[in-house]
């Protein structure tokens, strides 16, 4: 009996230091990649990975990267030590090729991943040669933000106004407005022409003192722009392989709209102070912009929420509205006056991925990391502050959990409308791509900014635009793709 006990008491006694050794084992460490709005980067570190940490008994350092295209050097510092990495849709692909990503099938059991797809919207778009590399953070496209009053507005004048468009627009296509066209009040109902005619309205209509374009869209030398440019080609009824090879009418007509807008609608700043989100939202402030495609997080600011630094750039925040995108369509009309290519609304989905880098020091850390910061939770919180698509399957089944109603509930059922539209349209995975890119922006300066539009006048022409396209930036792309 004295044995057993003595048995028990030391029984009890490892069990004791074994517990207090668990207790004093240090935390796991590692480090977390970001690139975020100055707001959401310090949310996210003072209150998501704080309460990850104390749930998963580890330490993770929080790390600012400044530019996406310098994500290879940030992985390559970091190696060992990053355990997810936040990266944007159109670096993704190339990451992957690279091998410094970390396929989720690779360390995860089928139960697990079938549980995965079961929990994210549009996983598939995280797949590269049959594997899933990449867990959903957000999902991100455009959608046209307009001020309703202005839209009113042009509405009640349109009719005063139609002929003298409609001669303007004849200028361009030969022909003028199509033949059964009216001004629609539901800009959800839009198409090109719409757009035309409302900011050719608001063009020649003085508004506080001033007569001046009032549509914009980014203008920056960068990735924002080229993608609304590829935005218009899909919307102009073009695929994949016509945006890669910049060939095609839907390419041409694309330009030939930009250039259309830029001779008439745009604001002239946007040509001579390239503008980023930000100054776009500041052109709402001082009037000087009505109508733009915007993100989620845009709107956002735009609107204003009254927190994390988002004040608002509207006099009256309930005058903003939001659309789908316009249907797209060629300028050129066949003899019956009807649009000679009948396109879409279909636009690129992109947004943000959390990839777990290929030398991460622990992958199911990692992946753990990932659905911790993605759980239902921090979804929710996060779209609400910061205007996010959620990307989970039980978020967008119960909307309630988002919306309060008002403008928020707009800009999310609009966003979730547009997404659906889009479905799985996504920027071309090539790993050329930037570069196709780089050469869309300088198409666009050349023709759009610098007007090159025209062989004679300052009327565009859609021939003279296919001249220059096919002539000086089709080489370019067919040279980069090793054509």
């Amino acid at each position: 009996m004295h044995l057993r006990n003595r048995r028990s008491a030391l029984s009890w006694r490892w069990l004791l230091i074994g517990a207090l050794v668990a207790g004093c084992t240090a935390p796991k460490q590692s480090e977390i990649l970001i690139h975020m709005l100055p707001a959401q980067e310090e949310y996210f570190a003072k209150e998501i990975m704080p309460a990850f940490d104390k749930d998963s008994k580890a330490k993770t350092a929080v790390v600012h990267y400044e530019n996406t295209a310098d994500l290879e050097k940030e992985l390559t510092e970091h190696a060992g030590k990053a355990a997810i990495v936040k990266i944007p849709f159109d670096k993704c692909k190339t990451l992957i090729r690279k091998n410094y990503l970390k396929s989720l099938d690779s360390f995860l059991s089928d139960k697990e991943m079938e549980d995965f797809r079961s929990t994210y919207m549009l996983t598939s778009l995280g797949t590269y040669d049959g594997k899933q590399y990449l867990v959903p953070r957000k999902f991100e496209t455009r959608i046209m933000v307009y001020c309703k009053s202005k839209v009113a507005d042009a509405v009640t004048r349109w009719h005063t106004y139609k002929d003298a468009i409609d001669a303007d627009m004849k200028k361009i296509n030969g022909y003028g407005l199509p033949s059964t066209y009216t001004l629609k009040e539901d800009p959800n109902k839009w198409d090109f022409f719409d757009v035309y005619v409302v900011g050719w309205i608001w063009a020649h209509t003085p508004y506080d003192g001033k007569t001046t374009g009032r549509v914009g869209h980014r203008s920056k030398r960068y990735s924002g722009t080229s993608l609304r440019i590829v935005d218009r080609v899909f919307q102009c009824g073009g695929d994949s392989a016509q945006v890669l090879s910049m060939t095609g009418d839907a390419v041409t007509d694309a330009f030939m709209w930009e250039a259309v807008y830029a001779s008439t609608i745009y604001n002239k700043r946007m040509m001579d102070e390239p503008w980023s989100g930000t100054e776009i939202w500041k052109a709402f402030r001082e009037g000087d912009v009505f109508l733009a495609f915007m993100t989620q997080i845009d709107c956002f600011f735009i609107h204003g929420t009254g927190r994390d630094g988002l004040d608002g750039y509207l006099k009256n925040p309930d005058d903003m509205g939001v659309a789908v995108m316009p249907a797209g369509c060629s300028v050129l009309l066949d003899p019956h006056g009807n649009p000679l290519r009948e396109g879409g609304r279909t636009i690129t989905t992109g947004g943000w991925w959390w990839g777990i880098p290929a030398t991460t020091p622990d992958p199911r850390l990692s992946y753990q990391m990932a659905r911790f910061i993605t759980n239902t939770k921090c979804q929710v919180e996060d779209c609400s502050r910061f205007g996010m698509i959620p990307v989970r399957k039980d978020i967008l089944g119960d909307m309630s959990m988002l919306f309060g109603g008002g403008w928020v509930t707009a800009v999310y059922e609009t966003s979730f409308r547009q997404l659906m539209l889009n479905k799985y349209v996504s920027i071309p995975g090539d790993v050329h791509f930037d570069d196709v890119s780089n050469v869309y922006l300088d198409a666009w300066y050349d023709i759009v900014v610098h007007k090159n539009w025209s062989d004679a006048g300052d009327v565009p022409q859609w021939d003279h635009v296919r001249k220059v396209l096919a002539g000086t930036y089709v080489p370019r792309v067919s040279s980069i793709l090793g054509k």
